[in-house]
């Protein structure tokens, strides 16, 4: 097993022994002394275990540090339990549970010793025990890293990333305008000059581009920033500031190192994690009240032509990452062999190809595109976590190819079912028009904006404008 797996049972384990504590502490009082009555009695011990769960989640960390080092961290605990006590303390209030302030007090006291003493055992365990395991970053995959600069600083920027395995951090490779041909520093390759950066983020799962340019190179440094800033991929600078126009900066720490973060999506940690929240559960509703139809859909389709009933078709999400969607089948089988010869016939600008009567469209078909119907199996892609409810659509890798440098932050974010194209003409409008609306969406992302979508998207499907 990797480190990264090891990293996360054991916080799993961890987790699971806080909250078994506090359930089996609850248990013996309850059962040697009876403290609580009331006809909430057997409320009682869930609720409290799930408080001291939801204390438990813990948002996921920007910073590029081990896990180790946060995940002990002694403010961090102290904080969880006064939340514990105050979220405890407010539900025995407005349940009207009766129980004597005094006993309320012992109880929260004795817990927090409780959980004091395993938080000693789980502090000594990763400063003692483990201390010379190195333990991964576990964010579910290692991040891609492209080095600018492959002088004593780009060279400085690989030493920290390849003396710490625990940061999770792959070093694609380096960038640099004074080398060429087959240059490697420590096992990692030169990619190309800086002028081609575009095309090397384009090609590849860029998650940073870390900006390490010497001071020779400086006049390098605006254009490749200003082109990756375009591009949507995050930047760390090492340490110069550039002027930038879209993407917001702050500061961070590299395993230590002060470095400058410049992000052009959206940041607000809460907010997001609420995001992916509605997401999972919007998606299950979705998957339930859209089943009949999609059942129905189902036998339509299978009546009227043949071929399997559900389609699914590589897209490009955030980063460029591949997935599979899926959808309903709306054309006749193996319709994508037939559209080269069709591609005269494209009404869409762009790398896009869009035809209004599509020939390879059956008729059962259009009406399921009419009114979205052939969307809704894509609940099951926003329930896995490759899409969102709302978001840009995902593009076709083939068309991700021919992007310019400037659409590819299109791919900044997650995909989803819907945004601001959808409610905004739909296919009416032409590819840079649809672009500029993606953008406009992740530049004033809030969850306020992803209602208003939400709320516009279903009486813009209903009436079935704009969609072909």
């Amino acid at each position: 097993m990797t480190s990264a797996g090891k990293c996360k049972i054991e916080n799993i384990v961890y987790n699971a022994g806080r909250a078994l504590a506090l359930t089996a502490f609850l248990i013996y009082f309850q059962s040697r002394f009876g403290i609580f009555a009331g006809p909430l009695t057997p409320f009682i011990i869930p609720g409290a275990l799930i408080i001291q769960l939801l204390i438990l989640i813990r948002l996921p960390s920007n910073d590029l540090i081990p896990v180790r080092v946060e995940r002990d961290k002694t403010d961090v605990f102290i904080t969880g339990e006064i939340k514990f006590a105050l979220l405890s303390s407010a539900a025995v209030f407005f349940a009207g549970i009766e129980i004597a302030p005094i006993v309320c007090a012992l109880l929260l006291a004795g817990n927090f010793i409780l959980q004091v003493l395993l938080f000693a055992g789980w502090r000594v365990y990763n400063r003692v025990i483990i201390s010379g395991r190195r333990v991964a970053d576990f964010t579910g995959r290692g991040k891609n890293v492209v080095i600018v600069g492959a002088s004593e600083r780009g060279m400085k920027a690989a030493d920290i990333f390849l003396e710490h395995p625990e940061l999770n951090m792959h070093i694609l490779g380096f960038v640099d305008a004074r080398r060429e041909g087959l240059w490697r520093y420590r096992d990692v390759p030169l990619m190309g000059h800086p002028d081609n950066i575009s095309l090397i983020i384009a090609t590849n799962q860029v998650d940073y581009v870390v900006i390490a340019l010497d001071k020779d190179d400086q006049h390098l440094g605006q254009r490749v920033f200003s082109t990756v800033e375009a591009m949507g991929t995050k930047v760390c600078l090492l340490p110069d500031i550039y002027v930038q126009s879209i993407s917001k900066c702050r500061s961070f720490s590299l395993n230590g190192q002060p470095v400058f973060l410049y992000h052009s999506v959206p940041e607000n940690r809460y907010a997001l994690l609420a995001k992916e929240i509605i997401d999972r559960v919007g998606a299950s509703i979705g998957m339930i009240l859209s089943a009949p139809f999609i059942g129905l859909a189902a036998l339509l389709i299978r009546l009227d032509s043949r071929g399997p009933i559900f389609y699914k078709q590589k897209r490009s999400g955030r980063n460029g990452r591949v997935f599979e969607m899926l959808k309903l089948r709306t054309m006749v089988n193996e319709a994508d062999s037939f559209k080269e010869q069709l591609e005269h016939l494209n009404e869409m600008s762009g790398p896009v190809f869009k035809i209004k009567d599509d020939p390879r469209i059956t008729k059962i078909g259009k009406f399921l595109r009419k009114y979205s119907i052939d969307e809704f199996p894509q609940f099951y892609n926003v329930l896995k976590g490759d899409m969102s409810l709302v978001g840009p659509r995902p593009p076709l890798p083939q068309e991700v190819a021919k992007f310019e440098p400037w659409q590819h932050r299109k791919l900044s974010v997650k995909p989803g079912l819907s945004c601001l194209w959808q409610v905004n003409g739909r296919s009416n409008l032409d590819f840079d028009h649809w672009i500029k609306l993606d953008l406009e969406y992740i530049d004033d992302w809030s969850l306020t904006l992803d209602a208003k979508i939400l709320a516009q998207t279903i009486p813009a499907v209903l009436k079935g404008k704009g969609a072909s």
